[in-house]
């Protein structure tokens, strides 16, 4: 899997150039066997300390080279490894305890902003709008207000119907319903609104939804925003500040999202999951689900085939 941008270094690459223990986490949406006698080839004698599969089509092998070397070997697993997700971090990395997902094409398979004006017969001008605010071309702020702005005097129930049908993403309840049986704390985080949002977080058991409130007098949509708006910023602010009040270490910490506004929430975790991705997401993330599904995630986070 190509990336589209220059793959960010891991903060574990720098530092004393001896060997460690790494550990590579491997879901494979094809043949496993084939997947590893591949990385058993391209590794070129880095054989591994031990091998575990906790679940069907998850391996988890441990190597002990230099981090210059596991970096080279990791970029050239992600090229031609398609059809499999990988995960490489240090083996002392925690297991994560904290764990913050954003909703829109990451928990739910939808820009659920743009399904509301799709059924107001306004779906192209507001989804290219989107499109550009997630690839991170324009301020996210200012195209919320653009598009809410648009969708000034129509009826707020429409927001109900979107919430009632919106599919969610395939793993999505295997992954909330894991972290919450491994005792860790769920945030579902969007920039967004309240009626799908919560709706979406009631369904899947997340403990706790932060999104912004929908602006309605008389039943009809203002077309305003409320301050402040979640946005990249808040979204991280968001882990930091959960972090700290459950005496969490960042290092334990987990996000996932998809697009430009997740970037930092990303970049402030522990550890951060791009799923299927925009390219300036992808570029900055520990590892990416493509290839699989969502509860792919729980072994990333060291939480176990029990629970998938």
């Amino acid at each position: 899997m190509t990336s589209e941008r220059q793959r960010r270094q891991p903060d574990w690459l720098h530092g004393a150039d001896t060997p460690r223990e790494f550990r590579l986490t491997v879901c494979a949406r094809g043949d496993l066997d084939d997947a590893l006698a591949r990385i058993d080839g391209m590794s070129r004698g880095a054989v591994p300390l031990e091998q575990a599969r906790p679940a069907p089509g998850v391996a988890v092998l441990m190597l002990e080279t230099q981090a210059a070397a596991a970096w080279s070997l990791l970029q050239g697993l992600e090229r031609e490894l398609d059809d499999c997700d990988l995960c490489l971090l240090p083996a002392d990395a925690p297991p994560s305890r904290l764990l913050i997902c954003d909703m829109d094409m990451t928990i739910v398979a939808a820009e659920t902003l743009d399904e509301v004006a799709a059924r107001l017969g306004l779906g192209e001008r507001i989804a290219a709008i989107t499109d550009r605010a997630m690839r991170g071309e324009i301020d996210f702020d200012a195209a919320l207000r653009e598009r809410m702005a648009m969708l000034a005097g129509e009826p707020a129930a429409v927001f109900d119907a979107v919430a009632r049908e919106v599919e969610l993403n395939p793993g999505a309840p295997a992954l909330v319903a894991g972290a919450r049986a491994a005792g860790v704390y769920t945030v579902l985080v969007s920039g967004g609104f309240a009626p799908v949002a919560e709706a979406v977080g009631r369904r899947l058991g997340f403990d706790e939804v932060v999104c912004n409130p929908l602006d309605v007098a008389g039943g009809k949509l203002t077309g305003k925003v409320t301050d402040p708006i979640v946005n990249a910023a808040r979204k991280a602010g968001l882990l930091r500040e959960r972090a700290a009040v459950l005496g969490i270490d960042f290092a334990a910490s987990c996000a996932i999202g998809d697009g430009a506004n997740d970037l930092p929430m990303l970049e402030a975790a522990g550890l951060g999951i791009a799923y299927r991705g925009k390219p300036v997401l992808r570029a900055a993330a520990d590892c990416r689900i493509d290839a699989t599904d969502l509860s792919t995630a729980l072994h990333f986070m060291q939480l176990g085939g029990q629970f998938t």
